[in-house]
């Protein structure tokens, strides 16, 4: 028999059925004979001739290769060399839950060493999958990037909707901005990828007007926290570029849709430690330089509202502008007015604390001719530089509106021409509201030789509270100052216009409106 090994296995089934009952079985065909059985396919029948006692019969059977499910190519039509016909699998049903994995199976032994459970056609149409939510609880991996993707771009979103102008004012000097910075891959569950998604769903929910998006920023916020803080519990990635990152967007977050009042000041206050435990040479370029442009002006700010002095006016900080401009100028994303910006920003830098220092010797029965002498000059010296920033700023405006395009190309550089009129509007803004109070400190020292009183409203400015006055718009500042109310803005609310609030002062590099 050559071919008895080969046979299928319904043939030997026959073969030992015939042999159980005692009676010779004798198969008279062979490969030459039945040249079917040698290159058998699937679904091919053929006819075999028995002999049974004194009896002949012939059986007809459909025969089927013993493939071994391996489409396309089995092994066991190779050996025969032909074409594997592959075979067809009955349908299988399974229902997959967290559930389903510690529930017992009734299935088959190689179904049930397998982590899914398999149930019947009917057993499916008889049980209803529960509903699930789009969180983390079914496909995490697919979930987390859909939703990460979609609020990264809702993030660029807010940076377009709450600070265009400065955003664009120094996007294109930087190596590395807010846009690039918001599609980089960030290892998941870090402090700068949930302060990202707590903006841009914010930015969701103010665009949709949803009450629950709002609460689910808020709860974001909540996770971006817990990162941050153990990242500056952390003595190796408290000075990264990462935890600074997350520090500032979600100081800028408390400004937007504070949790509570005055919050924004402590994460100001936070950010202001971090940037001088990185040191200023850590800010001149690369990350740190478009860190502390997103965040100066709002330092100055907050200097302002705590009446002392800010940490930017210190001679680390401002012998780092130099730096910087050679930086730009190798890169070649220099401009004129970028530079001119932040030659102002340096000397904005002071007028915290000049003004808290001019309060000082004025309420001091103690001060000494020589101490208002040195804070004169300083004084002075300010308000000339920042007279010639201002000259140069307008300037280079004549130029561009003269229509003379080298000049007009040198003073914007690459700064988008969507930007360029709030650029130096604001920037004047700031410049001459800076240079407004330095008068009005000059003034006020002069006069107090003779111990004369002179009432500006810069002077009404009270010292810092638990207790203060929330000011819920920029325009309530000046009122409130002449009106002799303690100053202690927390940025808008829920009223004013958040653009024009936070644009502003970021633009006029932290200089409060004293118009």
């Amino acid at each position: 028999m050559p071919i008895y090994e080969d046979m299928p296995s319904p043939i030997s089934r026959l073969y030992d059925q015939v042999r159980h009952d005692d009676k010779k079985l004798k198969i008279q065909v062979s490969s030459g004979q039945y040249p079917v059985l040698g290159l058998a396919s699937r679904n091919q029948a053929f006819v075999v001739p028995v002999e049974l006692g004194d009896r002949h019969f012939h059986v007809e059977y459909q025969v089927s290769n013993a493939c071994d499910e391996a489409q396309p190519g089995c092994q066991s039509c190779e050996r025969r060399g032909i074409s594997c016909p592959g075979y067809t699998r009955n349908r299988k049903f399974y229902y997959f839950s967290a559930s389903s994995q510690n529930e017992p199976s009734a299935t088959s032994s190689q179904t049930r060493s397998s982590n899914t459970a398999l149930v019947t056609a009917q057993a499916v149409a008889q049980h209803t999958i529960p509903p699930t939510s789009m969180d983390n609880a079914l496909m995490p991996g697919l979930v987390s990037k859909a939703l990460d993707r979609q609020c990264r771009r809702a993030f660029c979103d807010f940076v377009d909707a709450v600070f265009p102008n400065i955003y664009y004012s120094y996007s294109t000097r930087v190596e590395l901005n807010w846009f690039e910075i918001a599609h980089k891959d960030q290892s998941a569950g870090n402090a700068l990828q949930w302060a990202i998604r707590s903006l841009g769903t914010l930015q969701l929910a103010r665009v949709n007007g949803n009450q629950g998006q709002i609460l689910a920023s808020q709860e974001m916020y909540g996770h971006a926290l817990c990162q941050l803080v153990k990242a500056i519990e952390n003595p190796a990635t408290v000075g990264n570029n990462e935890t600074l990152g997350a520090a500032v967007l979600l100081g800028v977050y408390e400004s937007i849709n504070a949790t509570e009042q005055n919050s924004w000041l402590l994460h100001s206050s936070g950010i202001s430690h971090l940037l001088r435990l990185r040191g200023a040479k850590r800010h001149v370029s690369g990350y740190g330089r478009t860190l502390i442009l997103s965040f100066r002006g709002l330092l100055v700010y907050e200097a302002f509202a705590r009446g002392e002095a800010c940490f930017l006016e210190n001679e680390e900080w401002r012998s780092a502008l130099p730096l910087t401009i050679e930086d730009e100028e190798r890169r070649g994303t220099n401009c004129a007015l970028g530079q001119l910006m932040d030659y102002a920003f340096n000397e904005i830098a002071q007028c915290p604390g000049f003004l808290a220092r001019t309060k000082a010797l004025v309420a001091s029965s103690s001060t000494t001719d020589v101490e208002r002498n040195n804070l004169m000059d300083a004084i002075n010296t300010s308000q000339e530089l920042l007279g010639e920033v201002e000259i140069k700023i307008m300037a280079g405006v004549k130029a561009d509106h003269e229509g003379n395009k080298k000049e007009s190309e040198a003073f914007f550089g690459l700064i988008p021409a969507s930007a360029k009129a709030a650029s130096v509007n604001y920037t004047l803004e700031g410049v001459q509201s800076a240079i407004a109070l330095l008068r009005q400190l000059s003034v006020l020292l002069v006069s107090d030789r003779s111990r004369q009183k002179t009432i500006t409203p810069w002077l009404i400015l009270g010292p810092c509270k638990n207790n203060q006055k929330i000011i819920k718009d920029s325009c309530e500042l000046a009122q409130l100052s002449q009106e002799g109310s303690q100053l202690h803005p927390i940025g808008p609310r829920q009223q004013g216009n958040p653009k024009i609030w936070h644009d502003r002062i970021a633009m006029t590099m932290g200089m409060p409106d004293s118009s």
